[in-house]
């Protein structure tokens, strides 16, 4: 059995990541494929699941941050518009880094070896924009948010394929955030970060950061119809299963 494909799905918030990964999901399922979703896991489980637990599954979906231990911090606590303390980039960061690293080694490389595909929202590569502009803020080098641990493990193990939903207005996704019943919640989700944000997923440093690690970087549009973008991921998954 050869090793799994990992791909991540990553970009702006309200972008449409969802659209994009819910179909390669899907396509997986009308392949036959059998889907392992964490998220459900985590709703009745606070940890991850054992190797023993997803034998028989082909695909993994998954997300960054976990929704457990570290991961149900970040997302409830350190990066939370309702939290009454301002944390610096460095504690969140080695936050995120930490919760990736035990994703990682606690799940998605041994599931890789074993030859089941992963499919995941948002990775290393969201803490190296994100965190890139907040650090410049509060005094955090970005080669040390590059060389945290978590986030240096997760570079040598770099995905298959990095997919990067663009739009051409930033302001778009603001009013898909506004509309959207799942809320985050999140101290990123305003106007002016996200146009900050949308330069850092186009600019060259990552997108060769990325390919020095041997990913194949994509970029997709997300700026037309839901159908125009579940369309370029059947294509995608087609290309590549």
């Amino acid at each position: 059995m050869g090793k799994g494909k990992f791909i991540v799905i990553d970009g702006m918030d309200g972008v449409g990541k969802s659209v994009f990964l819910d179909t390669l999901v899907a396509e997986a399922e009308k392949s036959n494929l059998k889907v392992f979703d964490l998220h459900e896991f985590w709703k009745h489980h606070d940890r991850l699941p054992t190797i023993k637990e997803i034998e028989g599954y082909n695909v993994i979906h998954s997300s960054e941050p976990t929704y457990f231990g570290v991961g149900k911090v970040i997302r409830h606590i350190l990066i939370s518009k309702d939290s009454e303390i301002k944390y610096s980039t460095k504690t969140i960061a080695q936050a995120y880094a930490l919760d990736r690293q035990i994703l990682y080694e606690g799940l998605l490389l041994p599931a890789l070896e074993k030859g089941i595909h992963i499919f995941q929202s948002r990775s290393v590569s969201t803490s190296l924009v994100y965190q890139h502009l907040t650090g410049k803020d509060d005094g955090m080098p970005f080669d040390e948010i590059l060389n945290l641990p978590g986030n240096k493990f997760a570079l040598e193990h770099s995905p298959d394929f990095l997919i990067i939903p663009l739009v051409e207005d930033p302001a778009e996704v603001i009013k898909r955030l506004e509309g959207r019943e799942k809320k985050d919640n999140a101290i990123f989700e305003n106007i002016e970060f996200q146009m900050k944000i949308k330069k850092e997923y186009e600019s060259k440093w990552l997108r060769e950061l990325f390919e020095q690690k041997g990913t194949k970087v994509i970029y997709l549009d997300a700026g037309k119809t839901i159908e125009y973008s579940k369309q370029q991921m059947v294509d995608f998954y087609k290309n590549n299963f």
